[in-house]
């Protein structure tokens, strides 16, 4: 049985989790990273996993949109300087189809979380807030701030509880800004606070002090409060977190424990997953470390780049470093694979991972060729055409379906060509002679110099093909030898892409020039 169906299975009989509500959430501080899509997706499997079951489920995102910005993305960061403390969804947009930078973020990464066939409903913390509600669970943590500062001390055994500490920060009347607030004072209709000018390092307060109602939105509750309320205001019953939210005493238990002793209501279900790695580095919406989320749909198809999430067990962390490597061949292999188990019924757990990576619903099952990854990007380097060289593989036409497919693997193979690819497999004009074209001999050299007058006649690769076989029939060296120093000449190996084609595709005067350099080497 494969993770996820453990997961719903386990959810089931424990009886403890109805209604089954499944709930992520992010803060939107910068463009999400790749490895932000790790919490989305595996929330998608288990509510997927659930409804297989036939159970009724619900699968939501909170848009944390009512943070304050304590750090602004790179490429905001100058401009909206002065926004440092304003909740993320008061700063501007710098694109005027969104009302805030806030909006802008959410925005983008709920259109690659519904590219990747998360089902769930965005829900804006913000508009949560000014709507009213959260206007209970903001008294009941009102009321309840010595307890909450016991628990916080139990669980991670922080520091011994502060003196007129509250639960709460207010959108200052003033300046605007909401990071820089101190709660003070509760008297069970306001909120006493000032906008302290040293609060934190990240923003300066204005000084001001007011009282005003805690309701209807004029403030919020610090994060890992909110946490827990979240799951009271929405009804949630599932919600996994990151292992750096999950370890011991961490915000998760904190939150477990403030739903359970504070707000009265039952746990959710609690799963901790292990984080997504970029070259050995943990990735940061904020400081701009990693891929950005938006990027993956560049790299992979949609149904490939869900994949990449499904297929790893949440308990082992996900390592994706395709730059310079076979990564992403490999894993469109790894999908294939997964692809024919479905077809041919051969492993259910690789069958499953296939399934639960599709986009949209499987509507019949298609035992179709899959033309490789690898052989369509080596294919493309060599100028063959795709389609006369995966019919001759396959021994027959490509079907409609099987055309589709092609076409998708030719756009992303280029891509994968240009950006990705180890330089192994890539077949590139080397920047200085290879070792290879240092040791060619006579005759291979004397070859060389004559490709100079050919190259000057033709500009049809064609007709220079067959001048280059004819070429080294006439001064009597064998074809694999000339056309190896070809590909040693420009590439540094001893095969490569259809010569004519290749050298035609480059400027003539960049070609002739180290034809000659060669030829004297």
């Amino acid at each position: 049985m494969y993770w996820v169906d453990k997961v719903a299975k386990e959810i089931l009989e424990s009886g403890k989790y109805i209604p089954y509500w499944v709930d992520d959430m992010k803060t939107p501080s910068g463009f999400a990273h790749i490895g932000a899509l790790r919490g989305p997706v595996i929330h998608s499997l288990i509510y997927r996993a659930l409804r297989d079951l036939s159970k009724e489920a619900k699968l939501t995102f909170v848009i944390n949109d009512f943070d304050p910005a304590d750090e602004l993305p790179p490429e905001f960061k100058e401009k909206y300087k002065d926004y440092l403390g304003f909740p993320l969804r008061k700063i501007p947009s710098p694109d005027s189809k969104y009302d805030s930078l806030g909006t802008l973020i959410a925005e983008d990464f709920k259109k690659v979380q519904l590219d990747l066939g998360v089902e769930a409903e965005f829900l804006s913390s913000y508009e949560m807030y000014r709507g009213g509600r959260f206007d209970g669970v903001i008294k009941e943590a009102l009321d309840n701030a010595e307890k909450i500062q016991d628990i916080y001390q139990k669980v991670s055994g922080s520091k011994k509880r502060e003196k007129g500490w509250l639960p709460f920060q207010v959108e200052c009347e003033k300046c605007g800004k909401l990071g820089t607030t101190r709660v003070f004072a509760w008297d069970g209709k306001q909120v006493s606070y000032k906008c302290e000018p040293d609060l934190v390092v990240w923003a300066q307060g204005c000084g001001y002090e007011g009282k005003i109602t805690p309701f209807g939105g004029t403030g919020k509750l610090p994060w890992k409060v909110d946490w827990a309320a979240h799951w009271k205001v929405i009804g949630v019953t599932i919600e996994g977190a990151g292992k750096d939210h999950a370890s011991a005493g961490g915000s998760y238990d904190i939150a477990m424990a403030l739903c359970r002793e504070v707000f009265n209501y039952p746990e959710p279900y609690k799963l901790p997953y292990e984080w997504f790695i970029v070259g050995g580095r943990k990735m940061s919406s904020s400081k701009g470390i990693g891929f950005k989320a938006h990027d993956i749909t560049s790299i992979f198809p949609p149904a490939l780049a869900r994949f990449l999430f499904v297929r790893t067990d949440y308990r082992e962390s996900i390592e994706f470093n395709p730059v310079g490597t076979m990564v992403i061949s490999d894993i469109f292999d790894d999908y294939d694979k997964c692809w024919q188990a479905y077809n041919n019924d051969s492993d259910p757990n690789l069958s499953r991972v296939f399934v639960l990576s599709q986009i949209k619903d499987i509507s019949q099952r298609k035992k179709i060729f899959l033309p490789r990854f690898r052989d369509v990007a080596n294919y493309l380097q060599l100028a063959e055409n795709l389609q006369e060289k995966f019919e001759e593989i396959k021994g027959e036409k490509l079907n409609e379906y099987e055309l589709k497919i092609l076409s998708e693997r030719e756009k992303y193979a280029k891509i994968w060509l240009e950006k990705y690819a180890s330089n192994d497999f890539k077949l590139v004009f080397s920047e200085k002679l290879s070792e290879g074209a240092k040791k060619l001999d006579v005759k291979q050299k004397e070859y060389l110099s004559k490709i100079i007058d050919l190259i000057n006649k033709s500009d049809r690769p064609e007709e220079l093909q067959l001048s280059l076989y004819n070429l080294s029939k006439e001064i009597k060296l064998d074809s694999k030898k000339a056309f190896s120093a070809i590909y040693q000449t420009f590439i540094g190996k001893d095969h490569g892409p259809r010569a004519a084609w290749f050298l035609l595709s480059h400027p003539k005067e960049k070609v002739i020039k180290r034809l000659k350099e060669v030829s004297k080497a």
